[in-house]
């Protein structure tokens, strides 16, 4: 099987289902809910002097494909965390006035105002958008809000830098220092710039027992065999079913992978390979 017929109807049966498949997932009543929480608590509060954002992705039928959540500002540098469907994920920040993005079809924006000790819960919420999914932000009460964090699984926070400060120009930041991901490979696709000019590799990689992640192999990326024989890193193209060790960053550049590009755009904010070692033969 090619790995580059894997990806061909993605956007159309993602459109399917979103045409087909209610836009909201409405919460029980509220005794229900006080009922199932009763004695919950929530996996992490707010530390001193600071205040906790928790970010719930309710549509698990959303599949794989993740939304990022941005704070105070619309550059990967300010990414604070992604959910794939059916997932949530928390950031603490300072207190005060502050901007809460997330990007899907357009941008998303929720102001907050938090106090110190505050615990916010902020929805991810998909609508029908022309091509893909919006998605918009909608506040929580407490009460829906632990029920969701309940009944979620974990997401993906940007803990390598505080939340939302900027990054040095020309660094990257990566999920968690000396992060490796292992897992196999089971799905994607080609990703292409601009009139096939330059072409990247798109890999959906789970873990035994895990969800699976999104990776994109570029021309920088270094790619091994199994004996540690380095490879054109369009060999990822012929990964499908097997495990592999990769060494990932966030992507803050639309080059993909030559200096000098522009057309990547849509890789910004995703997670890149920096290194992949093929670990079955």
């Amino acid at each position: 099987m090619k790995i580059g017929l894997w990806g061909a109807s993605i956007t159309l049966s993602i459109s399917l289902l979103l045409a087909g498949c209610a836009m909201s997932s409405a919460p029980p009543p509220a005794d229900a809910m006080r009922a199932d929480v009763a004695g919950y608590q929530l996996p992490r509060l707010p530390a001193a002097g600071k205040a906790l954002v928790y970010v719930v992705f309710v549509e698990a039928w959303y599949g794989s494909v993740g939304f990022d959540v941005f704070l105070d500002g619309q550059t990967p540098a300010y990414a604070v965390g992604r959910n794939s469907g059916g997932q949530y994920f928390h950031f603490e920040l300072e207190p005060g006035e502050h901007r809460i993005f997330s990007k899907g079809e357009k941008w998303a924006e929720l102001p907050i105002t938090v106090k110190a000790g505050d615990v916010v819960f902020i929805r991810q919420e998909l609508q029908m958008g022309t091509m893909e999914a919006r998605v918009v932000l909608v506040p929580l009460d407490e009460l829906e809000g632990k029920y969701y964090v309940s009944k979620l699984k974990p997401g993906q926070a940007f803990a390598a830098l505080e939340a939302g400060a900027p990054l040095p120009q020309g660094t990257e930041r990566s999920l968690s220092a000396g992060e490796v991901f292992t897992g196999k490979v089971t799905g994607g696709n080609l990703a292409k710039g601009v009139g096939f000019s330059n072409i990247n590799i798109k890999l959906l990689v789970t873990p035994e027992g895990g969800e699976p992640e999104t990776f994109f192999v570029r021309s920088d990326s270094k790619v091994y065999d199994a004996s540690g024989r380095p490879l054109d890193y369009q060999e990822a193209f012929k990964t499908y079913g097997k495990r592999v060790e990769i060494h990932h960053f966030v992507i803050r550049d639309a080059t993909g992978g030559q200096p000098g590009r522009t057309d990547f755009e849509y890789e910004i904010g995703h997670k890149g390979v920096r290194e992949m070692r093929i670990l079955d033969q």
